[in-house]
C-alpha cells in the first residue's frame, strides 16, 4: 500500500510540472550574419565568449558578451543569416573559462 501511495504521488507531482510547461511567443530578430556581429561589437561592444555547433542543422549557436557592462546576446547563425534569440543583463562566469 505504502508503495502504491509512492507511486500515487509521484505520478500526481509529474503531471503538475507537465501541466505548467509554456511556449513562449517571443520575438526573434533576424540579419545578415555579418552585419549582426559587426553590429554587437561595434554598437554594444559584445565579443564573442562561448560557440558551439549544431551539425545536423547546419547552424552555430554563440553567446556575445560586453566584459564592461555584463550584457549578453544570445545568437544562433548560419553563414549568411543570423538570428538574436536571447538577450540580458548581469552576465557572469558560472564555470569558469573552459580549456
Amino acid at each position: 500500500m505504502r508503495t502504491f501511495l509512492i507511486l500515487a504521488v509521484l505520478f500526481t507531482v509529474t503531471l503538475d510540472a507537465a501541466a505548467e510547461t509554456r511556449r513562449l511567443n517571443k520575438p526573434v530578430v533576424c540579419d545578415n550574419t555579418e552585419k549582426v556581429f559587426r553590429t554587437m561589437l561595434e554598437e554594444f561592444g559584445e565579443t564573442p565568449q562561448w560557440r558551439g555547433a549544431t551539425p545536423e542543422q547546419g547552424t552555430s549557436t554563440v553567446l556575445t558578451v560586453n566584459p564592461k557592462t555584463g550584457a549578453w546576446t544570445l545568437i544562433e547563425y548560419t553563414a549568411v543569416m543570423a538570428c538574436v534569440i536571447g538577450v540580458g543583463e548581469n552576465s557572469s562566469s558560472a564555470w569558469g573559462t573552459p580549456a
